[in-house]
This record gives structure tokens, sequence and C-alpha cells, in this order.
């Protein structure tokens, strides 16, 4: 995913917490990151997931061991949860969700990733975590009548184990949508393994994609949630051009802690007040309101 200055440079400073082990920095970092209206997802994707990239890149080259591996990973775990108890979730779905990783797949922080994302969507999630045998993984599935099952692969050599575990949960009498995502999906094996109904590495896709396939669309939006829409959109867009919030109240005409209650979504914001800010931002009041 794209990232803004602001979140590249959380992101550098989260992954030398990780790589020198402090976990106290690394709790900063994620603090700062809610404290600036960064989306969990945005910290999810942008900052924790790129930092254990190249945690895992140090492991490899032989610079980190692998008791300071497992370190990074349980900071990281431990951050997810922080994170995952303070944001608050979109509207509930009434479809459940069962992520898993592979049989022979010990990797379990990007399931157990998938699954906060999921969460924080509104989805019922059953985390079934790492070195799931696909006969187990059938018969939970069966029993459970899941909507969605996501299966996780770090390597390609599991791919074989992924299609067989598809294919066996596409042969249930219902049918469950299925995919599977990782980083061991080569970029040739995009969309190329049997069963599946999607195959991709991006947990945003998958996201998308499985409202899509199973026909869930959100129901009409209080005025909180349009709040907090327009405030994160504008946010969003703030950000990526790099501009203070000062600067953008200053370009919209507007004062700097009546920008900040709007990028909350705090304040009831005028249509007259609106039109400025998708005035200084360069786009329009639709875009700001629903942003797709």
């Amino acid at each position: 995913m794209d990232r803004s200055p602001e979140t590249q440079l959380l992101c550098e400073r989260y992954t030398a917490a990780l790589l020198s082990g402090d976990d106290r920095e690394a709790e900063r970092v994620v603090l700062d990151a809610l404290q600036r209206g960064v989306g969990a997802d945005a910290i999810y994707l942008g900052i924790l997931a790129p930092a254990l990239v190249e945690v895992g890149e140090a492991w490899r080259h032989g610079e980190l061991s692998i008791a300071q591996e497992h370190l990074a990973t349980n900071i990281t775990l431990e951050q997810m949860g922080h994170i995952r108890d303070a944001t608050r979730r979109r509207e509930h779905i009434s479809a459940e969700v069962v992520v898993a990783a592979v049989a022979g797949e010990m990797h379990f922080v990007a399931t157990r990733m998938i699954a906060n994302l999921f969460h924080f969507d509104g989805w019922a999630v059953v985390h079934l975590g790492a070195d799931t045998p696909s006969a187990d993984l059938v018969d939970l599935v069966r029993e459970r009548e899941s909507e969605l099952v996501v299966l996780s692969l770090s390597h390609p050599d599991r791919i074989c184990t992924a299609q067989d575990a598809a294919e066996r949960l596409k042969a249930l009498a219902h049918g469950p949508v299925v995919f599977v995502g990782g980083a061991g999906i080569p970029d040739a094996e995009q969309g190329e393994i049997g069963g599946a109904d999607l195959v991709s590495s991006s947990p945003t896709e998958a996201l998308r994609t499985a409202r899509a396939l199973l026909g869930i669309t959100s129901e009409r939006p209080t005025l909180d949630i349009q709040l907090g829409t327009l405030g994160r959109r504008v946010q969003e867009l703030r950000k990526q051009r790099g501009w203070s919030q000062q600067r953008l109240a200053s370009a919209a005409g507007l004062d700097r802690t009546y920008l900040g209650t709007v990028e909350q979504g705090k304040q009831n914001i005028t249509i007259g007040a609106a039109l400025k800010l998708a005035d200084a931002l360069d786009t329009t009041l639709g875009e700001l309101i629903d942003p797709g």
C-alpha cells in the first residue's frame, strides 16, 4: 500500500525498535500513530508488516539471532492487540471468516493480522493460527458452515498444500468462498491456484473482494459514521500532500482546532466548510463524503 511521509517515518522508527528489541519504543510509535489518527489498517499494513519484513531479512542475513527475531515477533503481536483494543469496528456483518495457516506453515503473525483486519471490517472471525491440517480445517468449516476461508502461506513450497485444502473446501455442500494469500505467493501464481476464488498477497484486496463475492453491502450509515468517513478522508488527503493541519486550515480558511475535530469525526461540519476543504484539497465534495 502507498504510505504517506508520516507513515513512512513511523515505520522507520518501529523497524529500528524491533531490530534493537526495544518494546517501549515500539509501543511509543504505535501510540504516536493512533494519536495522529492513523487508521488500524494503515498501522498494520504500512508500519507493522513492512517492519517485520525487515526483521526477516536481517535474520536471513545473519544480523539477528532466532531469539531476537522471536522477540520482534512477540513485540508486534502485543502491539497488534493494543491496536485492536483501541479500534472501533465497522457495522457487524452476519458472515463468518475462518483464517488459518496451511498445514506445515508455522508463521502465524500474518494470519493474526488478516484476522484482525476482518474483525475491524465487522466480520465474525475464527482464527486458527499456524499449521492447520487440511482435514481438520474442512471438518470445522463444514460444522460451522462458514461463508469464507482465508488460507495463508509464507513459502511457495506450500502452494500444493493450499490448493489441496482449497479444493476440499470447495467440495463441501455449502461451498464456502476460499482465498489464498501470503508472502509465499509468487507473482506468477497470483490467481492461479485451483479451488481458490482469490489468490492475492494484498489484504486490502481480500477485504474488498470478500464483500463483493458474498454480496455484502453496508447498511445506511449513521451521521457518526458519515462524519468519521469524511474526517478520515480529509486526513488521508492532507497527509498524502505532506501538509500539516495548520497548512490545510489556512488554505481552507478554517480554524486549525475546528479542522482537528473534523478529522476526528467529532464535528458536525457545515456544507460550506466541507466545500472549502474540498477546494483546498483539489477534490470534490462527493469524494470527501463517499470516497468509495
